[in-house]
C-alpha cells in the first residue's frame, strides 16, 4: 500500500508539473510520463485512466484547431463538455461548416462517454449564446420528448431576449403549471403567469406577480384574483 501511495504521489507531482506547461506537446509528453507512473500500481488505475483521457482530449483539441484553422473552435480546457460547447458555438461563426462541426461534437461526446443530458445542456447553451436559434429549434424538434425537457430551451429563449412567439414555442410543450408560471415570470409575461397561478389556486404566487408587475391593470387583476380565492 505504501508503495502504491508513492506511485500516486509521484504521478500526481508529474501531472501538476505538466499542467504548468503552456505548450501542448510538452504538456502531453509529461502527462504520458505521469500515466506510466500511475500504471505501476493497481490502486492508481483511475488516475491513469483520467490522465490518458486528458491526453486524448489535448490531441483532439489540437486536431480541431488545425482542421478549422482557428483557436476559437477548441480553446485550451481540461473539460470535455467545455470543448464540445466551444465546437458547437463555433458553428455560429462558421455556418457553412456547421454540419461538420456538429459531427465533431458528436464524435467527442461518444469518444469520451459524455452523458446524454449533459450533451443536450451543452448544445442548448452553445446555440443560445451564439444566436443559433434555428438550430435550437431543430434540436428541440428532433425528439418528441428531449432528455432534458423543454424548460432549458424556454429559459434560453427568454435569456436570449427572443420574442413571445419563440418563448411560447417551448413553454406550450411544458405540462407543469409550476414550471410554466416560473418561466412566464422570468419572461415578464404577467397575465400568462397569473393564468398558471390561478390554475394552481395559489394566492402567494398571485401576490408575487403583483409585487413585480408595474402595470396598474395587472395589479388590479391580481387583487381581484386573490379576492376570488378568498371568497
Amino acid at each position: 500500500l505504501l508503495r502504491s501511495q508513492k506511485y500516486i504521489s509521484a504521478g500526481s507531482t508529474m501531472a501538476r508539473r505538466a499542467m504548468e506547461k503552456t505548450e501542448v506537446k510538452e504538456r502531453a509528453k509529461m502527462l504520458q510520463e505521469a500515466s506510466k507512473i500511475f500504471g505501476l500500481a493497481k490502486e492508481s488505475a483511475f488516475h491513469k485512466s483520467s490522465t490518458d483521457d486528458y491526453i486524448e482530449l489535448l490531441s483532439e483539441q489540437e486536431r480541431l484547431r488545425k482542421s478549422y484553422d482557428s483557436p476559437d473552435v477548441a480553446p485550451k480546457s481540461t473539460s470535455v463538455t467545455s470543448t464540445i460547447f466551444s465546437v458547437i458555438r463555433f458553428a455560429g461563426q462558421r455556418p457553412r461548416e456547421a454540419h461538420r462541426l456538429f459531427q465533431d461534437a458528436e464524435y467527442l461526446a461518444k469518444k469520451f462517454r459524455v452523458p446524454e443530458k449533459r450533451l443536450w445542456h451543452a448544445k442548448v447553451r452553445a446555440f443560445a449564446e451564439s444566436g443559433q436559434w434555428a438550430n435550437l429549434r431543430n434540436l428541440a424538434d428532433s425528439r418528441a420528448k428531449p432528455p432534458i425537457g423543454f424548460k432549458p430551451f424556454a429559459l434560453a429563449a427568454i435569456k436570449g431576449q427572443q420574442g413571445v412567439v419563440e418563448v411560447m414555442r417551448y413553454v406550450e410543450k411544458i405540462g407543469s403549471s409550476e414550471d410554466r408560471y416560473e418561466l412566464f415570470c422570468e419572461a415578464g409575461l404577467w397575465k400568462r403567469a397569473l393564468e398558471e397561478a390561478t390554475k394552481l389556486q395559489d394566492g402567494r404566487r398571485i401576490m408575487h406577480v403583483r409585487s413585480l408587475a408595474t402595470s396598474p391593470d395587472v395589479q388590479q387583476l391580481c387583487d381581484e384574483l386573490v379576492g376570488r380565492l378568498g371568497a
